[in-house]
């Protein structure tokens, strides 16, 4: 018996029919994901969004403390980032299961694991790049402020798209109406939440990003300025934020991975 055909090597091919077939599930999900109507939306926000800060730069007295107040924190922040992960983020599995289909992806040989970390892979990398792309775009037809801001915003934002994509990627493989109950999650939770005294803001994305936010820009008066404001958000340091996203990043991906690789998925058979 020849070397190639021992068992030994049977394992090890095996892994790499997998790995194979992670990578063409990897670029079919960035296939799908990049021609849909989702993008279009995105695109169509991005340039209102655009419009908008363009027409603010042509006002006089522009400041880094007026764009982040005015611009980035209530269209970018508040608006548009959230919008990219739920646009991609719910839809990467829960699209499969509005459209049948993903009953093929689910008998296929690859570990039901592993197609969740592949997609959330393919989500993360969308997310990150419409929101890093974005942001460049916001900061680029502001001038001098946005240049200012860029680097103070975009760590912030990757991270925070990222953990947003990794909610509403869970919610859109767990329940059957995932984007309804990621843009509930937004709109109500987040939104609601943020705007309340004490701690309980903390289970928030908004808490953790707006933390790295105003920690980076002390030095152009960002977030809070009175000490009423202070007290009553309660805010974390902004290392502790991004340790806490990155944690909470993992946590997320790795308990869907295996809540994934539990659930039956009646309404396919």
């Amino acid at each position: 018996m020849s070397e190639i055909d021992s068992p030994s090597t049977e394992p090890a091919s095996s892994t790499m029919r997998i790995v194979r077939a992670c990578l063409f599930l990897f670029r079919l999900t960035l296939q799908r994901q990049v021609f849909s109507r989702q993008t279009l939306v995105n695109l169509g926000l991005t340039i209102v969004c655009g419009m908008i800060v363009a027409a603010w730069s042509y006002r006089g007295h522009r400041t880094a403390m007026g764009f982040s107040d005015y611009m980035l924190l209530p269209t970018y922040i508040s608006f548009l980032m959230p919008i990219f992960a739920i646009s991609y983020g719910s839809s990467a599995i829960g699209g499969e299961r509005e459209d049948q289909s993903l009953i093929y992806l689910l008998v296929t040989p690859i570990p039901r694991a592993a197609i969740y970390l592949t997609k959330a892979i393919a989500v993360s990398l969308l997310v990150a790049i419409w929101s890093g792309s974005t942001l460049a775009l916001l900061c680029w037809l502001a001038g001098e402020p946005g240049k200012t801001l860029l680097p103070i915003y975009l760590p912030a934002s990757l991270l925070a798209g990222l953990m947003y994509a990794s909610v509403f990627l869970l919610l859109g493989a767990m329940f059957r109406h995932g984007t309804i109950l990621s843009l509930a999650y937004w709109f109500f939770l987040e939104v609601l939440l943020i705007q309340m005294p004490g701690t309980v803001k903390r289970i928030t994305v908004a808490f953790y990003l707006r933390c790295m936010l105003f920690d980076a820009g002390k030095t152009y008066n960002l977030g809070l300025r009175t000490p009423a404001d202070v007290e009553m958000f309660a805010a974390i340091s902004g290392e502790s934020a991004m340790w806490v996203m990155i944690c909470a990043i993992l946590a997320l991906t790795t308990f869907g991975a295996y809540a994934f690789s539990r659930r039956e998925y009646t309404e396919l058979g």
